[in-house]
């Protein structure tokens, strides 16, 4: 099997989103209202994880920029293992392997390496709404020449 690297980086992506959410139900159950709590926060991060490798919402996309670097990912991937680790083994084993692909993409920032299309750049831009027409320079509303004011010469009589 030949894979290319932005489909691995995907699948890993979305094995970390469904280990978020396996980690949430977990920690939710260990008991207590702050472990309930930080479990709810884990599930939800772990559907924004998923949905971030099917579609890039905007409204979302404008707070997360971090999702769109393999070092802002990998920090997220690594804090939401750390917290996930709980009692219980499939939440400590959860808390591990997304620690442990946080701890991959982060390396990853340094090496060479093609990142999948939902992380460029250009996808953060375009979800935001500065790809397209935004891209000269130019043709911001803050370059054009403004008109100066018409001064009044007024005659004192």
């Amino acid at each position: 099997m030949n894979f290319s690297y932005p489909v691995m980086f995907r699948a890993a992506n979305i094995v970390a989103a469904a280990f978020m959410i396996i980690g949430g139900v977990m920690t939710c159950i260990a008991g207590g209202f702050p472990n309930f709590i930080q479990g709810i926060f884990v599930i939800l991060f772990g559907i924004m994880t998923a949905v971030f490798e099917f579609r890039l919402p905007g409204v979302i996309t404008q707070f997360a920029s971090f999702m769109f670097s393999f070092m802002g990912r990998g920090i997220f991937y690594i804090f939401l293992g750390c917290i996930t680790l709980n009692y219980g083994g499939l939440a400590i084993a959860s808390g591990v392997i997304i620690a442990v692909i946080g701890i991959a993409f982060v390396v990853l920032q340094f090496l060479k390496i093609e990142a999948p299309s939902n992380m460029r750049k250009e996808a953060f831009d375009d979800a935001v709404g500065y790809g397209g027409a935004h891209t000269d320079p130019s043709t911001t509303p803050y370059s054009q020449p403004q008109a100066q004011p018409a001064t009044v010469n007024a005659a004192v009589v």
